[in-house]
């Protein structure tokens, strides 16, 4: 399937906007549909036609119920019912009905072939009603002879010209051919605009829960793989730092199997209320204190917070705990680090500098500024990231905010 750009400007929502009636709803919009075609081919035909019995107008009124009555299954069989509805006008034709009034029934029915059938299959049926029409009316109207006729029309009547007859009739037919096909290109449109958003929306939860375990696992696992070197290194000659080492592994392991499982609890319905809210500015301790066990000195400066939106909180104790990460993966020890966290009115600044001299020049950028500076575009801020003049490596972050409105 070819991707759908949605109009600018426009809300694709509105495109797909339809009436939605209840079942019996919908019956009684086909009976009164039915209803008025009956009373409008029996007032029609008997307008045009000259003096008739009592059992000619009982003979008129079936034909027109005929004609009329299968359009209330339209929706369940449109095919089936379209069928029926041609061949009843074409016996009503012929017996000498009303040509316009008999072929608002035909357009209908054609409406719901245009709505279940590909344009190009529909067509065939379009073809095929105007034909029907055609003939029936060509051969009442020139070939048989009006003493057959059921209704004998009346000469002097304008409503009796053939060509002005069929030119209605074609006209009806095309419209309704032409008005079904609009109705399913708007829902076939619609339904690719809500296609289009779902993918989107997967796609958009499927990127946070694989930031959101980039940054869990990476921040955990550092800390754990220096920690597990040390216990190695000092395993025959320190036990006791060794043991130390691998109690850090331990607490660490722990969180971060804690950190995963709200992550993925994220998945479940939204209905369960009993989920973990998600990590902010309060849990930042908690990340200082894992990057110290990781031998890194890190100062934690925080100025007076004002209260936040739970989502840039997240964001900021992200950015917070990426940084933190590139310090323990990248920063020779031993290395200092501060974390510096104000506010202004309407902003939350961020900044994460350490001493530390890079393990490895610095290259490319990894999947972790990527990730942090997705997280402030995602607020619509920004991220600078690189190395200090004297040594080092800083990371500024600024996170625009609107205060929470009163609860």
């Amino acid at each position: 399937m070819a991707p759908v750009t949605e109009p600018a400007g426009v809300d694709s929502g509105v495109l797909s906007l339809r009436f939605r009636q209840r079942p019996w709803q919908l019956v009684v919009i086909d009976l009164l549909l039915a209803a008025w075609i009956t009373l409008l081919t029996v007032n029609a035909t008997l307008y045009t036609a000259l003096g008739l019995s009592s059992g000619t107008v009982v003979a008129v009124w079936l034909l027109a119920l005929a004609v009329s009555v299968p359009l209330v299954f339209r929706r369940r069989g449109p095919i089936p019912v379209f069928a029926v509805v041609l061949a009843s006008t074409m016996v009503a034709l012929l017996l000498g009905m009303s040509v316009a009034a008999t072929a608002l029934a035909v357009a209908v029915a054609l409406y719901s072939v245009a709505l279940s059938l590909r344009p190009r299959r529909s067509a065939i049926a379009a073809i095929a009603a105007v034909l029907g029409v055609t003939l029936a009316a060509v051969l009442a109207a020139i070939v048989l002879d009006p003493h057959y006729l059921l209704v004998a029309p009346n000469t002097k009547s304008f409503n009796t010209d053939l060509l002005s007859a069929l030119s209605s009739s074609w006209f009806t037919i095309g419209a309704g051919w032409t008005f079904g096909c609009s109705v399913r290109a708007r829902r076939e449109y619609a339904g690719q605009i809500a296609e289009h958003r779902e993918q989107k929306a997967v796609s958009e939860e499927r990127l946070r829960i694989a930031r959101e375990m980039h940054d869990v696992v990476a921040h955990s696992m550092s800390v754990i793989v220096m920690k597990a070197a040390v216990a190695n290194h000092v395993y025959d000659t320190r036990p006791e730092e060794s043991r130390e080492a691998l109690g850090v592994i331990e607490s660490v392991s722990r969180a971060a199997l804690a950190d995963i499982q709200h992550v993925l609890g994220s998945l479940r319905s939204a209905g369960e209320a009993h989920l973990a809210p998600s990590p902010g500015l309060d849990e930042l301790p908690g990340l200082v204190e894992n990057a110290r066990l990781a031998d890194v000195q890190v100062e934690l400066d925080r100025g007076t917070i004002p209260v936040l939106p739970a989502a840039v909180q997240l964001s900021a104790y992200r950015i917070v705990q990426e940084a933190l990460t590139n310090v323990i993966k990248h920063a020779a020890a031993p290395a200092r680090c501060t974390v510096r966290i104000t506010a202004e009115p309407g902003e939350l600044h961020l900044a994460v500098i350490d001493d530390g001299i890079p393990r490895r020049p610095t290259g490319e950028p990894g999947h972790g500024l990527i990730g942090m500076r997705e997280r402030a575009a995602l607020h619509h801020g920004t991220l600078m990231a690189g190395p200090q003049a004297n040594g080092g490596f800083a990371v500024h972050a600024r996170l625009p905010y609107q205060a929470p409105g009163p609860p």
